[in-house]
């Protein structure tokens, strides 16, 4: 028998995938193209909201915690689907609008035959930066963020590759760039021991593909099939992280390693929400309501203040790089902000990202979670349907300048610092790679895909 809390817990859930739908049914629809930003930022968003408060709705759930209560999870649920509803508004009905009123002459141009090499192109660039450059630029200040965002380029050189081969039906084109999308997880696991970073990239393409891939009743069996091979691959990682990073932080060979996914691979579980273990590694490592719900109460028994904008402010520091002002009084990451706002201890040396939902609650309440992602959503969908257009009409340098920016904000469970610093990191990167490296990319060739839009 369900509670009352449950009963509610519901309802949330429900209204979750309600804006969901609504986002996916604007993105296809033909008025406004998309690449897909904003159900990129959604699905990374329910990854560590959505899934954490549906297996509080579980009556058979047993929680691990006992700082964190179930009322917690709920609260901060409860905030998460204000910021989601804010999120779809911005996305479906702002942004369209500000684009209709202002209709800014950049935004439409003439069709153009776009430089049919530049996927490869990208790719190649993108196993630059992460085998050569990185290591490098890691080294030097400032630096080091332009090397670990040249990942980015490979997804961006990924994209392109199943947009040219799936207009010019190349099936086998098309099946090689998504198996190495897929493969993103494994591939990262394998060389830093973090399978969560290659899975983000994979998401990625198969969002971007989603979009004008048909038939779109195929979409959503395929959806809900990685949504269940990547929970079940996500549940083995966690299950056997430990033994995995230490081949890897180990220094092991690529042999050992090998070994140890294969030992991974052959005690493979199908993800079972009935087995209480499962449910427990996801609360553990994909559930941040508990920490939201934590710090409502801690801010409303009278522990502390609200932020009133503090770590926004701290956010606008970071757009200036840190080569250009030596001593800058802002880092990456979330720093003590989950401590000093929940009043809960974390072990010396442990990391916790504070999440688009609890910076903006800390700082201005209910009321700030729902403008900040208003806000966040009217951006994003503004940059995805620029990003589209360019695609679309074959500029696909200016697609990636756009597209690019537009996944470094999409950093949902990371401080608002941490993305303000990527983004503006990677249009950095952008104008660098433009210049010194793909100065003749636009350049026409002999190759217009057929639109799927009709613009009317």
């Amino acid at each position: 028998m369900l509670n009352l809390e449950q009963q509610w817990l519901i309802f949330w859930l429900f209204i979750w995938v309600v804006v969901i739908c609504l986002v996916i049914g604007n993105q296809w629809s033909k008025k406004f193209p998309s690449v897909g930003l904003p159900l990129l930022f959604l699905l990374n968003l329910s990854i560590i909201h959505w899934f954490g408060g549906m297996i509080y709705a579980l009556p058979w759930y047993k929680p691990p915690f006992n700082f964190i209560t179930p009322t917690d999870v709920i609260v901060g649920f409860q905030q998460s689907v204000y910021g989601v509803m804010g999120f779809g508004f911005g996305t479906t009905i702002l942004a369209p609008i500000i684009l209709n009123i202002f209709q800014p002459n950049w935004l439409y141009e003439l069709p153009r035959q776009p430089n049919v090499k530049l996927d490869k192109i990208y790719i190649f660039l993108g196993l630059i930066f992460v085998f050569v450059l990185s290591p490098i630029l890691s080294q030097l200040p400032s630096f080091a963020a332009l090397g670990n965002l040249g990942i980015f380029y490979l997804l961006v050189g990924l994209c392109l590759a199943c947009w040219k081969a799936w207009f010019m039906d190349n099936k086998l084109a098309f099946l090689v760039a998504l198996i190495i999308a897929c493969s993103l997880p494994f591939f990262t696991t394998l060389t830093a021991g973090f399978f969560g970073f290659g899975a983000t990239g994979t998401v990625v393409v198969l969002v971007f593909t989603f979009t004008f891939y048909r038939p779109r009743w195929q979409i959503i069996l395929i959806g809900l099939l990685v949504v269940l091979l990547g929970f079940s691959t996500f549940v083995n990682y966690l299950r056997d992280r430990h033994e995995i990073r230490a081949t890897v932080w180990g220094e092991k060979s690529a042999q050992t390693r090998v070994e140890q996914l294969q030992q991974t691979a052959t005690n493979f579980e199908i993800f079972d929400p009935f087995n209480q273990k499962h449910l427990q590694l996801i609360d553990l490592r994909m559930n941040q309501n508990g920490l939201v719900g934590k710090a409502a109460r801690y801010i409303s028994d009278g522990m502390v203040d609200y932020a009133h904008g503090e770590t926004l402010e701290q956010a606008a520091i970071a757009i200036v790089p840190r080569i250009l002002w030596l001593d800058k009084p802002v880092t990456a990451g979330s720093g003590d902000l989950v401590s000093r706002y929940t009043g809960i201890k974390f072990a010396l040396g442990t990391s916790v990202g504070v999440g688009s939902v609890l910076e903006l609650y800390l700082n201005f309440g209910s009321s700030g979670v729902i403008l900040g992602f208003l806000v966040l959503g009217t951006i994003i969908r503004i940059i995805d349907i620029i990003s589209a257009y360019k695609l679309v009409n074959g500029n696909w340098v200016g697609f990636a300048s756009w597209f690019i920016p537009g996944i470094a904000m999409i950093n949902p469970g990371g401080s608002f610092v941490e993305v303000v610093g990527s983004t503006v990191t990677s249009i950095i990167l952008i104008k660098i790679v433009n210049r010194v490296y793909l100065s003749k990319a636009s350049q026409r060739q002999s190759f217009i895909p057929q639109s799927y839009f009709d613009y009317d």
